[in-house]
């Protein structure tokens, strides 16, 4: 428990652990063995992001997994836990072109960046559009029953940029407020300089606020 503490595991966030406890029977006493157990999915990432910055234990750790997962039939369910954290921060969207030519769009976005309020993460996001720069936010936040949500309030532009962000091409052409769901967030989560605050976010307690906020 120290050396995953060391390596910023947190307990019942990362893992869950009971520790060994003497039993009493009579004239008997035996020590009951303890445990340590990985929480699904947050101790999968925190495995996945050390093993990412070069940790060998951690990466001997995910291949043993992996290994095992294989040989009794559920390595799909491991693949598709590890699946966001692997896909985390591997594309940069600077200069990435967002188009919907039914509609007459096409945008460059300049900027997609992490801001915190009340512990809860807005994502903004910055574009050209006829020479003009703009941008939009919105705020991730839990709805009853621990459902992550966004509501972003679209026009075609910003309909159209993120599809381009989330690879969600039915958001192209929406107008008015628009709710994302958590697959939004695990494609988000692929974008540079923010795909592991949101793995964090969503992995260590997610937060409540008030409101949904918008703009």
């Amino acid at each position: 428990m120290k050396a995953l503490r060391e390596a910023g595991f947190e307990e019942g966030v990362h893992f869950t652990a009971k520790r060994p406890e003497k039993v009493v029977k009579g004239e008997r006493e035996s020590v009951k063995q303890g445990y340590i157990r990985l929480k699904v999915p947050a101790g999968l990432w925190k495995l996945e992001e050390l093993r990412r910055q070069g940790v060998k234990w951690a990466a001997k750790a995910v291949s043993r997994l992996e290994e095992i997962a294989r040989a009794r039939g559920f390595y799909d369910l491991v693949e598709k836990h590890l699946r966001p954290a692997r896909e985390a921060e591997t594309i940069d969207p600077r200069g990435m072109t967002a188009e919907d030519p039914e509609r007459g769009v096409k945008a460059v976005i300049r900027d997609v960046k992490v801001m915190w309020e009340g512990g809860r993460p807005r994502i903004v996001v910055e574009y050209e559009v006829n020479r003009q720069t703009e941008s939009f936010s919105f705020i991730w936040d839990v709805a009853t029953g621990r459902k992550v949500i966004a509501g972003v309030n679209l026009n075609y532009e910003k309909a159209a940029i993120l599809a381009a962000l989330t690879g969600d091409e039915l958001l192209k052409g929406k107008k008015g407020t628009v709710t994302l769901t958590a697959r939004h967030l695990f494609a988000m989560a692929r974008i540079k300089d923010v795909g592991w605050e949101l793995l964090r976010w969503y992995a260590g307690g997610r937060p409540r606020g008030k409101t949904i906020s918008t703009k």
